[in-house]
């Protein structure tokens, strides 16, 4: 079975992480495959929901992918892009992207959730900000996201260290949008919502697909420091 699907849901157009067993953290193909499915959907006026299978949104990088990476350079490399570049492809997509959140979100899957337009959560998921700890480092698109989402105080202070902010937290912070009991209650509001609704944001880290791989080279410098160099 395809661990990232692109399906039509009662929400519509919608991109599943489906590896349930393993809170779809996402494995190096996963990564690859999210990107192209984003690239694929391509500009359009209808909305592209992110999910998670199994009621968990994404635990984020799958370890074993960690670890490969940190084999060599060039593996570390060919992660940090396949990551960096998904994410960017979500926010250079000419149409609104939501991430809807159930059960929580770690690592990478924050990272996700922020490259989105729109964060939605459903029931009362926690997000898990590990990018301080143990000598990580966060790429610097999603730095420069959470800057702009939660402004510069409180997004230098998720990145430093390992924080878990729940879910009242993170709508006062803005990390989520908005908030649904259930997600009968999310398809109820969407379905309700007008058709403007989802206008892009003006400030954009790269505009359109031409200006990704510099983009995704820019972002990917800070997060391939936590690498070690083989020599």
């Amino acid at each position: 079975m395809t661990e990232v699907r692109l399906s039509t849901t009662s929400l519509g157009r919608t991109l599943v992480l489906d590896r349930p067993d393993r809170r779809n953290a996402l494995t190096l193909p996963m990564w690859q495959e999210l990107g192209a499915l984003v690239r694929q959907v391509g500009d359009g006026p209808e909305p592209l929901y992110v999910v998670g299978a199994g009621g968990y949104f994404c635990s984020g990088a799958d370890l074993g992918a960690l670890q490969h990476a940190r084999s060599g350079p060039d593996d570390a490399e060919t992660f940090v892009h396949a990551v960096v570049s998904a994410l960017l492809s979500i926010h250079a997509l000419d149409r609104e992207v939501v991430a809807v959140v159930e059960g929580g979100a770690a690592g990478g899957g924050v990272e996700i959730m922020a490259a989105c337009d729109r964060r939605v959560a459903v029931g009362s998921p926690s997000l898990v900000f590990p990018f301080g700890h143990h000598g990580m480092v966060l790429d610097g698109f999603t730095r420069w996201r959470l800057h702009g989402i939660v402004g510069d105080e409180q997004a230098e202070r998720l990145v430093d260290g390992r924080h878990v902010v729940q879910a009242d937290e993170a709508v006062r912070l803005g990390l989520f949008d908005e908030r649904h009991a259930d997600l009968a209650a999310l398809e109820d509001a969407e379905h309700r919502r007008p058709p403007t609704a989802g206008a892009r944001p003006g400030e954009r880290y790269l505009t359109g697909p031409a200006g990704l791989p510099e983009a995704v080279r820019r972002a990917a410098a800070p997060m391939l420091q936590a690498f070690p160099r083989h020599t």
